[in-house]
């Protein structure tokens, strides 16, 4: 009993060092299915929002 309570305290710090190495590598596999808002930042209107609204604006310019 001795020897393989030994044997398992001796391995411990090996097998958390390989798991964590382990996780580390394999980070940002894991990390594919959660959302990250700063990959997905607005880059601001594009031309449909443009076209529909620069329209409005200048028709109620000339109406001025």
């Amino acid at each position: 009993m001795r020897q393989s309570s030994f044997i398992a305290s001796s391995l411990l710090p090996h097998l958390r060092h390989a798991a964590s190495a382990l996780a580390t590598y394999l980070g940002p596999f894991w990390d594919v299915r959660k959302y990250r808002p700063e990959r997905h930042y607005m880059r601001g209107p594009g031309p449909k929002w443009r076209e529909k609204h620069l329209s409005q604006h200048a028709s109620s310019a000339r109406g001025i």
